[in-house]
């Protein structure tokens, strides 16, 4: 999957000029010609963070999709969440902050996808002495 509006972007983690809301659990984002990027903020079974970021036309599923991380904390996730966000404004995108998410179920599911293939891929790393006999 791919998220065409971030490409060819240098983030920048200086302190943004622009005040962004960390506490919010989905960041939506919207531009003139009606293209809307949700970015939320999901926990994983370790402890850490993934960024989620679903794009497209406000009144369709979901065009376009990033995951992102896994990020250790969730300031450190808020972060870069907060940066490209600051990229996305400066590109004439304004943030909606009375709007709800209308992307979530696909960005569980996305987040739910990457979980099951985190799981398979694990090694098992026990040690029996009776394996090497």
């Amino acid at each position: 999957m791919r998220f065409a509006i971030l490409v060819d972007m240098k983030l920048s983690y200086k302190t943004p000029s622009l005040t962004i809301d960390t506490r919010q659990q989905v960041l939506i984002l919207k531009n003139s010609r009606n293209w809307r990027i949700e970015m939320q903020l999901r926990r994983n079974e370790d402890q850490s963070y993934t960024l989620v970021a679903m794009s497209g036309i406000g009144s369709k599923p979901a065009e376009l999709s990033k995951l992102q991380g896994p990020y250790q904390t969730k300031q450190q996730a808020s972060a870069a969440r907060s940066a490209i966000a600051v990229q996305l404004l400066e590109k004439n995108f304004e943030v909606l902050n009375n709007e709800h998410s209308i992307w979530s179920l696909q960005a569980q599911k996305a987040i739910q996808k990457v979980r099951l293939q985190r799981q398979q891929s694990q090694g098992d790393f026990d040690f029996h002495p009776d394996d090497v006999l």
